[in-house]
């Protein structure tokens, strides 16, 4: 999830943009009135953030911190969308209880982070060198419980596209159980991440990339880079 390569740096920072504007522009699509403003400031807000990752801050645990957003919240993202789908298009409900109803998979992805988020690990992805972060590809263990899951998600997406007869609701049930997966699956990134920023906290340091030189290289090549360039290095 975290590994830096410069090559590729702010093609994935730049996915995430394109991916959540994608989400906000079909979202005030589905309802002009109401979501048309929300999702323009998400994507303002996004923009910043992304922007500040590619090309101003040095800080290692900000890009991480939209890494894991990235992984963690598209799948609830797109639930969300869907569900606003299914329950104001095909159900007809009310405007107001549409949205209520396509907030419940993003407070149920929240609350799961939430739980995962107080779980410790005793290995790291992230190991910290002369004020360097280095990421740690780590081997996910209990290899069987993921196959189990994949396996039981397969049993049930049958039954599902049998009971409604509806590819909408058939996504909506895939992006679900991707959810839960990604949640599961990232258990120890989340607990590494919130290591490294328990650790900045505590020693008043902000630790930089184990690339630092490339990605300063590179956005040095780039006008881009040269217009946004923090002289503070934050």
């Amino acid at each position: 999830m975290f590994t830096v390569e410069p090559y590729r740096y702010t093609a994935k920072i730049f996915g995430t943009w394109f991916l959540f504007t994608l989400l906000a522009v079909f979202s005030a699509g589905i309802l002009p009135s109401l979501l048309t403003i929300p999702a323009a400031g998400a994507v303002v807000w996004l923009t910043y953030w992304c922007f500040d990752c590619a090309y101003r801050t040095e800080r290692f645990s900000k890009y991480a911190t939209l890494r894991m957003f990235t992984n963690l919240t598209f799948a609830p993202g797109f639930t969300s969308l869907l569900l606003l789908i299914i329950t104001y298009k095909q159900f007809k409900l009310s405007a107001s209880l549409a949205i209520l109803l396509s907030c419940i998979p993003l407070i149920l992805a929240a609350s799961i982070y939430l739980f995962l988020y107080q779980m410790r690990s005793s290995k790291s992805c992230l190991v910290v060198s002369s004020q360097r972060v280095e990421v740690i590809e780590s081997v996910q263990q209990n290899q069987w419980i993921l196959g189990a899951i994949g396996a039981g998600v397969g049993t049930l997406i049958y039954p599902v596209f049998h009971a409604y007869k509806s590819p909408t609701v058939l996504l909506m049930f895939l992006f679900s159980m991707i959810s839960v997966f990604m949640f599961f699956y990232h258990r120890n990134n989340i607990a590494a991440l919130r290591a490294l920023k328990e650790r900045e906290q505590l020693e008043g340091k902000e630790y930089t990339f184990m690339e630092i030189e490339e990605l300063r290289s590179k956005r040095a090549a780039s006008w881009i880079g040269r217009l946004f360039a923090n002289k503070a290095n934050h």
